[in-house]
């Protein structure tokens, strides 16, 4: 008789629905769980610093810099650079191996650097290879404390796939979701550095070229009228001698 009874039946069928209910519930972090195949920890295997090429900096990192007192550590390491796509990044230049310093005759061009697209895969630096230690750790850019894993707006990507500590166990819940909010800071930051540099750098060029231009004006006044012929004599002899050939070819 209690197997017919209705209220037992009743009982039962509200039991499976809570079950279900609880399994609905669930299945969302189930699935997050199942998504959320990336794991990192840190092996200090080095191998990242040391063929990192150019890191780009952002205003977060200036402001950091700025906040802890230690721009001034940096501004040697600073530079512009224009990539193939046109955009234009502020990174932390690798510097040329000492062996390529050395063999590189710099006497003729005191000005002459390399070129950042033969450093894409030099060593970052501010590491420091023989203690396998980074030398601003505290004050690293955002693009070290997100690697390997960036955003791009839409998507984590991990811009390192042989990076050995991918996969590594002992991260934890907390590490993951800090990670992923460092990396979308990362894309955020860098998007605002991209779009306000090219526009700060033309001014500045520009201010800088009529600098120069009234610092010449300036001199060229203050000079003698002997200094001047001088000067002359020297534009003269440094004109290319195709154009004074070209020159006679045009006489009648």
């Amino acid at each position: 008789m209690s197997e017919n009874n209705p209220e037992n039946q009743n009982s039962e069928e509200k039991e499976e629905s809570n079950v279900q209910e609880s399994e609905t519930t669930e299945s969302p972090e189930k699935e997050q769980e199942v998504k959320t195949k990336f794991t990192f920890k840190c092996t200090r295997c080095d191998s990242c610093c040391l063929s990192r090429g150019p890191i780009p900096i952002t205003f977060w990192d200036l402001e950091m810099w700025a906040k802890n007192g230690v721009v001034a550590n940096f501004m040697p390491y600073l530079d512009i650079y224009q990539k193939p796509d046109g955009s234009i990044d502020l990174i932390l230049k690798p510097l040329p191996p000492p062996k390529e310093e050395e063999g590189a005759n710099l006497q003729q061009d005191p000005f002459a650097t390399k070129p950042i697209e033969e450093l894409l895969e030099v060593k970052c630096s501010l590491y420091n290879k023989e203690d396998k230690k980074c030398l601003i750790y505290d004050n690293r850019p955002l693009s070290c404390r997100t690697y390997p894993l960036e955003f791009d707006g839409k998507n984590f990507i991990v811009v390192d796939a042989d990076c050995p500590g991918i996969g590594e166990e002992g991260m934890s819940k907390e590490d993951l979701i800090q990670m992923r909010e460092t990396a979308k800071t990362m894309h955020y930051e860098l998007t605002r550095m991209r779009i306000a540099l090219p526009v700060l750098n033309q001014i500045v060029s520009s201010n800088f070229m009529q600098m120069l231009m009234r610092q010449q004006m300036e001199a060229m006044s203050k000079m003698s009228d002997d200094d001047k012929s001088k000067l002359d004599e020297i534009f003269k002899k440094q004109e290319p001698e195709h154009d004074h050939e070209h020159d006679h070819d045009q006489e009648p």
